[in-house]
């Protein structure tokens, strides 16, 4: 099972987005063909979508649906998986729960991690799920993630790792 975390505009357009993450639309090729061979595996392929309201926000409302959408090429990668829209930083208990009576808690299960941001939004997701399927492996793919800086991308990983959250 993999999920793409929070690959929307306003994270991954350095140059339009309101909350950009330096090097996230690097990672959309590597996104993409994990996509791909997560599909050639049948495995089921989730994303998550951020649905914030800045304050100081004054774009306006097409601009701000735009920041809300995937980026570009992901949204033909991902148009065949399952959204999540969350309101915070990551999917609601109730989302956890419903995933969990879709699918067994079973220790051959793995559940994947990519997107951004390592220190938040990847974090919060990858321990909610770890809480949802205390017998599946749960694994970050540190390489498909970008945190708001190097350093805290990094102890991101760290925290996730004291957690028994793999990191590959």
């Amino acid at each position: 099972m993999l999920f793409v975390i929070d690959m929307q505009n306003d994270f991954v357009d350095e140059g339009k987005g309101m909350l950009s993450v330096t090097n996230a639309e690097k990672l959309v090729p590597k996104i993409i063909k994990e996509i791909q061979e997560q599909e050639k595996k049948g495995e089921p392929v989730y994303y998550t979508l951020n649905q914030h309201d800045l304050e100081d926000d004054d774009r306006l409302d097409e601009e701000k649906q735009w920041g809300l959408e995937l980026f570009g090429p992901l949204k033909e990668a991902l148009k065949k998986h399952k959204a999540i829209k969350k309101k915070f930083h990551s999917i609601s208990p109730e989302d956890a729960a419903e995933l969990r009576s879709q699918y067994e808690d079973d220790p051959d299960r793995v559940i994947e991690f990519i997107g951004v941001e390592t220190n938040v939004c990847v974090l919060s997701n990858a321990v909610m799920l770890h809480n949802s399927f205390p017998l599946a492996t749960i694994a970050v793919l540190k390489d498909i993630c970008a945190g708001s800086t190097e350093k805290l991308h990094n102890e991101a990983l760290d925290v996730m790792e004291s957690l028994k959250i793999e990191i590959h």
